[in-house]
């Protein structure tokens, strides 16, 4: 055989020339792109030449399955054979050998068989080139080693500097998994890893139902919307990868809308394949797991009473008895499934406790816990790799793999990648991972509360998201990280359109707040997790405080700031009110309350979990009610406002996802805006904020989105 290395990312195979940086092969008539699984299988072969490769190699190898379909294996064969067909030479040789397996073998070329033109043009191996070859390879020994010395030498001095460095991105390359154009979401792939279950909404779906559930066969790519009713949401799987769970909501003619939770056997032809475990009831559930028993373990919110708070509990479907197994703290959104390690049975949640999320691993009765990781912002996903024993998760601020092995208990070394703009990323392992494209684009407009009249603001390839009003019709809004190479971090923008950067906030900061009057504003600072107050015009700093990272918890008027955060030492939800003047501060009791905003000098507008709204005095404490939960609820027939209020000249705004609302003098609730009116578009309002005669709104709209897979 002859196959050379002729430059780390070329490999000469015969006359093809494959270049293992991009996956294609190449020669003096044609390039040809190898899709992944055919680039990996080739690889393997090359790797393991002139001997018998089994079939079960191949699956662990190729696939990394304990099994794969014999008809698999031969249409990847079928496949790597015919692009490797070429008139330049004989096709290298995938031999098969009968009941045992397949070997690779390039034989060489004899002229007598090749054209002409083939014999001049490519590839002349002859044993009378053999010698030079061997020059080259000593003369290339020979600079290889002069390169070494010198690196020795300048190690020394180079050693710092490249500490300096961030680690450098490892080479992934992507695939499209999907094929049907809509809204891919909400990945849950089977515990032995074969198959792939998502929520797919097509764009001929209504705006109000929840789309299908569909499957994917990882090591053939075949996808199938499964026989389950549409307005399905998909929950998790059974330890065994037989069942799916998932919640199934409709309406019937006449009847009660239908609630249930639900589990689908994916085998056909069985008896009883679709089964309902209990209706709705309760808190949502979010995650549905199982170890191959009559219990199942689900992450439900409405611990303590609260709608927003989860835990975790185990059912027994024999007994229909709940029994909670974790115990979260009632400041923040409480604990969320979303993995089993199913070897161990233990259970891979998210615990999110005031400003901070930390990532656990518990046994199935809750009795021992360990923590793996702790950050500012929320964890969507989480997987079990049982090659490895790891437990894998995707940190968006860093783009890397994190990785924890449950076997040293030992956090090992995360892999960096660099993604597109993710809405969702699942790892499989430390050298690939499943995601879906970022499916959304921002847009905003203001409204002015005197004329009615609305400015909207959607440049192209930029979201928007204005986060303050700056005055004279000047806004700012900070570039989420989905952006484009022409685009900034903070930008200034103005009523005619016009994008200008604020140049001196660079990466890692964002407005979320201002006071024209004071020509001040509320910056964020990611990196180092401060908030500070800064002069307008010459951006200087006045004061910094801790971030509690939720932007609409922190605001500025009249030169004093109120955050709602958790307390340093006791954990107790607080509400700060710092005087910028002096940088005196005082602290007051929070309790339940998720969102505030200054509604005068002295006074602040609160919102509840359970979405009472009150006035909270910040010099005698003295709170006024405004109106209770429970009007508020009948007075929007029953729609749910988001935990965010704003007020401004002595009035109160609150929105949900399509309107926006002032409560008025009588505590009655008037509709403001219908975003359907405004925005032709499957939108719904993402941020809302009012400075005086100013309504600033930004909102999100949906658009077909795709599953990528990134592997090495």
């Amino acid at each position: 055989m002859d196959l050379e290395t002729t430059h780390p990312n070329y490999i000469d195979i015969g006359c093809w020339q494959l270049n293992t940086a991009t996956q294609t092969i190449s020669n003096t008539q044609e390039s040809k792109e190898l899709e992944p699984l055919l680039f990996k299988a080739l690889m393997y072969f090359i790797q393991n030449q002139n001997r018998i490769i089994t079939r079960q190699e191949l699956a662990q190898n190729v696939w990394h399955l304990s099994f794969v379909d014999d008809n698999t294996i031969n249409r990847v064969i079928f496949e790597l054979r015919k692009q490797l067909a070429s008139d330049l030479q004989p096709k290298p040789v995938i031999k098969t050998h009968y009941r045992k397996g397949y070997s690779f073998t390039v034989p060489l070329a004899d002229a007598a068989e090749l054209p002409p033109e083939a014999e001049t043009a490519v590839c002349k191996k002859s044993k009378a080139s053999k010698p030079y070859k061997y020059y080259l390879i000593a003369f290339t020994c020979f600079v290889l080693a002069a390169i070494a010395i010198t690196l020795y030498v300048e190690m020394p001095r180079q050693t710092t500097e490249r500490n300096r460095q961030p680690p450098q991105a490892a080479t992934f390359n992507n695939q499209i998994l999907s094929w049907y154009r809509g809204h891919h979401g909400k990945l849950y792939n089977s515990p032995d890893q074969r198959y792939l279950a998502y929520s797919f909404k097509s764009a001929t779906n209504e705006a109000n139902t929840l789309g299908e559930i569909r499957l994917m066969d990882l090591t053939t790519q075949h996808e199938k919307a499964l026989s389950i009713p549409i307005n399905s949401s998909i929950l998790g799987w059974s330890a065994d990868s037989n069942w799916i769970y998932y919640l199934h909501q409709a309406e019937r003619d006449s009847e009660q809308p239908v609630c249930e939770y639900r589990k689908h056997r994916l085998s056909p032809n069985t008896v009883n394949r679709d089964q309902a475990l209990f209706p709705c009831s309760g808190g949502a559930i979010n995650a549905i797991f199982d170890f191959g028993q009559a219990q199942i373990v689900y992450s439900r919110r409405g611990y303590l009473g609260i709608p927003s708070l989860g835990a975790i509990y185990r059912y027994d479907l024999n007994t229909q008895k709940e029994t909670r197994i974790t115990t979260p703290s009632n400041h923040g959104f409480g604990d969320r499934l979303l993995a089993i390690i199913p070897d161990t049975q233990q259970l891979i949640f998210t615990r999110n406790i005031g400003d901070k999320v930390e990532l656990l691993v518990t046994t199935l009765n809750g009795h021992k816990t360990l923590k793996l990781a702790e950050y500012p912002h929320l964890l969507w996903a989480a997987n079990w790799d049982p090659k490895q024993k790891t437990v894998l998760w995707f940190d968006h601020d860093s783009s890397e793999i994190k990785r924890y092995s449950m076997q040293t208990l030992t956090e090992l070394p995360p892999v960096r990648v660099a993604v597109e703009p993710t809405s969702y990323v699942l790892p499989m392992s430390k050298s690939q991972l499943l995601m879906t494209t970022y499916g959304y684009d921002h847009d905003s407009y203001v409204i002015d509360l005197k004329t009615g009249e609305s400015t909207t603001f959607a440049k192209p390839k930029i979201y928007e998201v204005i986060m303050a009003y700056l005055g004279e019709g000047e806004f700012a809004y900070t570039d989420s990280v989905f952006k484009d190479t022409e685009s900034y971090t903070v930008i200034r923008i103005d009523q005619h359109h016009r994008y200008s950067p604020i140049t001196q906030l660079s990466a890692g900061y964002s407005i979320i707040d201002s006071d024209p009057a004071e020509q001040q504003i509320l910056v964020k600072q990611t990196v180092n997790k401060v908030a500070q107050v800064r002069a307008l015009g010459s951006l200087d700093i006045l004061y910094t405080m801790p971030d509690n990272e939720k932007n609409g918890d922190t605001r500025l008027h009249n030169n004093r700031v109120a955050q709602l955060r958790a307390h340093e030492i006791t954990d107790d939800k607080i509400i700060e009110v710092i005087s910028i003047r002096d940088q005196k501060s005082t602290t007051l009791p929070a309790r339940n309350i998720v969102g505030i905003d200054w509604y005068d000098d002295t006074q602040l507008v609160t919102l509840s979990s359970n979405r009472d709204i009150a006035l909270l005095n910040v010099i005698t404490t003295e709170v006024t009610p405004l109106i209770s939960g429970e009007a508020l609820h009948h007075s929007l027939n029953g729609e749910k406002v988001r935990p965010m209020i704003t007020a401004a000249n002595g009035d109160i705004y609150l929105y949900n996802r399509q309107s926006v609302f002032k409560l008025n003098d009588d505590n009655t609730l008037e509709t403001v805006l219908d975003i359907k009116s405004v925005v032709n578009a499957d939108s719904s309002i993402y941020y809302l904020d009012a400075h005086g005669n100013k309504l600033l709104i930004s909102y999100i709209t949906r658009y077909h989105n795709e599953i990528k897979l990134y592997q090495r």
